[in-house]
């Protein structure tokens, strides 16, 4: 019966699009979304249609999904020495709120540690505290991972 409902879940499996828009506030600041702002012009909308004889790319043996979509030829493409700037960016600041977590998790465990005797302390918030600082540096951990 379960193989039954996977074979016909997969059957009716299609990949999902979407339009993607760019906005250029200002400042200059660019934003991809696939969210329109209401009132205020895309300078440029990538339509939800793939191209006439796109096909997937090859299944990446890193990747947990079985298939990928090949990046369309009319999508903003990014030079490699860019992506790498842009990747030491990303890990030096998820370094950094590492080490803001580390910091936080050692004070809310020193307060545990401290304020769990006392009458009328609040131990399961003190607990949750410790826990939500944990599950951030676990998180954190596997973003981290995932940067080339």
């Amino acid at each position: 019966m379960r193989i039954a409902i996977t074979v016909l879940l997969l059957a009716l499996h299609h990949p999902a699009w979407a339009e993607i828009y760019k906005f250029v506030d200002e400042n200059g600041l660019v934003t991809y979304t696939n969210m329109p702002r209401p009132g205020i012009k895309p300078q440029m909308v990538i339509p939800d249609t793939p191209r006439a004889g796109a096909q997937p790319a090859a299944p990446d043996k890193k990747s947990k999904s079985s298939t990928r979509i090949a990046t369309p030829s009319y999508f903003p493409r990014v030079d490699s020495g860019t992506q790498s700037k842009r990747d030491d960016m990303r890990r030096q600041l998820l370094v950094e709120e590492m080490r803001s977590e580390e910091r936080n998790l050692t004070a809310a465990r020193t307060e545990l540690a401290t304020n769990s005797r006392r009458p009328g302390a609040d131990v399961g918030k003190l607990t949750e505290a410790v826990r939500m600082h944990e599950k951030n540096i676990q998180m954190l951990n596997k973003e981290l991972s995932h940067i080339r």
